[in-house]
């Protein structure tokens, strides 16, 4: 009987299982876990938090699935993979064996290396959205000063929080552009105009160094008294035993276009993998909810013997405050070798472009771009084949 380990409890972990029950209904299927709930979904983590949904509607699974579907979910720290014995020890002295492992793990809160840090609010888990709906519940008042750190996804969702609380809020980047891998200055800039209209000062080239709960020190000494400090600093991906393993890791678990790793019978999917595109053409770290669901449920085909690649060119939005915030495809600026901007005045869509073809884009305000852009990128048309320039702004891109 084959033996399907999942190391990652989350989206990408769970919807694999799920579709292994589907594809090997007579299989084993054991979930390791460190969180101690079933999966529930960090999509609706902002609308718990503002009470438009309950918390019971953000978990999407019960414990009774997990036994409904004969999948074994353990609440377990992975500490060694075994590839000779196949075997995965974890922290508690336990020992799984397998026969293929699937690393779906999607890593962990990165934490700010200074004093009093533990009074900073986090956004990743349902224990941190718990503690901020806590936060905000307790905290009825308009004249409440906040503290932000960070300038991503994650910034916007707590820039949103504080300023539907009419707080004054000082937002702290350590370089001088919001979404640095996929803004320019000039869309950052038109960020910024939009965040200042809603009292929220930007502070560039600045980093903060301690915080007790009460005031807020900066690397150069300057205090800021803040009632709250938040922090949108991303999350780590802890792999060394992965590594340990001979599994190579880059800026995540790397695998070739069908989510297998360089160890037989070891896969990877979700936010913690480095998965060769074929789309775009070259190795990609991406971790959004879509990416990781449709790697979760494409891996389990492969893992059963389907060959076949890894498609997808995947998106994320978020809402800040009245205007959308979009990354689409190999969403880095860095990797671009050229950059064509629709400057629409109020908004700006950027396009990346590499080997005379689209591969990615940034969108800030224009969604509507969003859609002919993903079937841009998905259809390879090299930019010398199109008969209008991209970047003019008169010109729908959904006409090409």
């Amino acid at each position: 009987m084959t033996h399907y380990l999942i190391i990652g409890g989350g989206i990408a972990g769970t919807s694999a299982a799920e579709q292994l029950r589907k594809l090997d209904p007579t299989s084993e299927i054991t979930i390791l876990s460190n969180e101690d709930h079933p999966l529930y979904s960090r999509v609706l983590l902002p609308h718990y938090i503002t009470g438009k949904t309950p918390r019971e509607r953000v978990f999407l699974k019960t414990p009774d699935w997990y036994q409904t579907q004969n999948i074994h979910l353990a609440i377990q720290e992975v500490q060694h993979i075994h590839p000779q014995t196949k075997t995965v020890t974890t922290t508690s002295g336990a020992t799984y064996t397998y026969t293929k492992l699937l690393i779906a793990g999607g890593g962990i809160t990165r934490h700010l290396p200074w004093p009093g840090e533990e009074h900073v609010l986090h956004f990743q888990t349902i224990e941190d959205a718990d503690r901020i709906k806590e936060f905000l519940d307790d905290h009825t008042s308009a004249g409440l000063k906040a503290g932000l750190i960070g300038g991503g996804f994650i910034a916007m969702e707590f820039a949103e929080l504080f300023a539907n609380k009419s707080w004054s809020t000082h937002l702290f980047l350590r370089g001088t552009t919001f979404f640095s891998h996929t803004f320019d200055q000039a869309s950052s800039d038109l960020l910024e105009e939009h965040l200042t209209a809603h009292n929220i000062t930007v502070h560039k080239n600045m980093s903060l160094a301690s915080y007790n709960g009460a005031i807020a020190k900066t690397e150069d000494n300057g205090t800021f008294p803040f009632d709250v400090l938040a922090a949108g600093v991303g999350i780590s991906s802890q792999f060394s035993w992965a590594s340990d393993a001979g599994v190579t890791v880059g800026t995540g678990v790397k695998t070739n276009e069908f989510l297998e790793t360089n160890v037989t019978d070891i896969y990877a999917a979700g936010d913690c993998t480095e998965y060769m595109d074929t789309i775009v053409n070259r190795q990609v770290h991406i971790g959004n909810w879509m990416n990781a669901q449709m790697q979760g449920r494409h891996v389990a085909k492969v893992m059963t013997g389907e060959r076949a690649p890894f498609e997808l060119v995947s998106s994320y939005a978020t809402h800040v405050l009245g205007i959308d915030i979009v990354a689409i495809g190999d969403a880095n600026i860095v990797h671009a070798e050229q950059v064509l901007a629709r400057d629409y005045g109020d908004g700006r869509t950027l396009l990346f472009v590499r080997g005379d073809r689209v591969v990615g884009a940034s969108l800030l305000k224009h969604n509507t771009d969003r859609a002919p852009i993903i079937a841009l990128i998905k259809s390879k048309q090299r930019l010398c084949e199109l008969s209008r320039p991209l970047s003019d702004t008169t010109i729908d891109l959904r006409e090409f």
